[in-house]
């Protein structure tokens, strides 16, 4: 029926404004004087799904580096250049998965590893919903790089798709693997707001809780062996 389908697409379009919120500069053309590529899928006859996954390339010497999102996430992919310190650069990729007024959005901060492939220093299941928000924030005292905040929704009773929700915050630092033998980012901490918030009426969860952020991480990271 039309009037159905209409409504699912304005519903759809209102989550991808929530998935698109917070409008940055254009995507760069290029990483470390390295052309950019990314591939996008082709979407099923709905336009709704994606036939495969999203992927990134970095082009130009010393060869092709490139990484390719989880199977199924392949729609609405971003990049953005993030500074992870005064002379480290990282590629922040996203795409999101197949969905009409909900889905997920994969995250990957990526590297140049030391073969074919952008190393991934987010957790390989960094993943969260269209309605969400995210930030890099600085943590002074507490991490020498950006710290990485999610605040993803949670369904409580009776409550609609969209509207007010109560959400979990993650905050992920930076810390040297000896598995990895190379630094990445790891989930330090994680708590549900007390507070609901209205993502589609422009409610900004990381900014109301960036204290309560920090406070909690400060004391996660006191706690640490010295």
């Amino acid at each position: 029926m039309p009037t159905v389908r209409c409504f699912f697409v304005a519903l759809m379009l209102a989550a991808g404004l929530v998935a698109q919120s917070g409008v940055g500069p254009p995507p760069p053309k290029s990483f470390m004087g390295r052309p950019i590529t990314v591939v996008v899928p082709k979407l099923d006859a709905d336009g709704f799904y994606p036939l495969g996954p999203a992927s990134i390339c970095v082009e130009g010497a010393p060869l092709r580096q490139c990484y390719t999102a989880p199977e199924d996430f392949g729609r609405f992919p971003k990049v953005e250049l993030v500074q992870l310190d005064k002379e480290t650069l990282a590629l922040l990729f996203s795409a999101a998965s197949g969905g009409v007024s909900g889905w997920e959005i994969h995250y990957a901060l990526l590297r140049p590893g030391s073969g074919k492939e952008l190393e991934n220093i987010f957790p390989y299941s960094l993943s969260v919903s269209n309605q969400s928000q995210n930030r890099f924030l600085d943590g002074p005292g507490i991490s020498e790089s950006p710290i990485f905040v999610t605040a993803g929704f949670v369904s409580g009773f009776d409550e609609s798709h969209y509207g007010n929700h109560r959400f979990v915050i993650s905050t992920y630092a930076i810390r040297y693997s000896l598995e990895q033998a190379s630094r990445q980012y790891s989930l330090e901490d994680r708590f549900m707001t007390i507070r609901k918030y209205d993502v589609l009426a422009d409610n900004d969860v990381i900014a109301a809780e960036k204290l309560e952020i920090l406070a909690r991480l400060n004391r996660v990271f006191a706690e640490r062996p010295k």
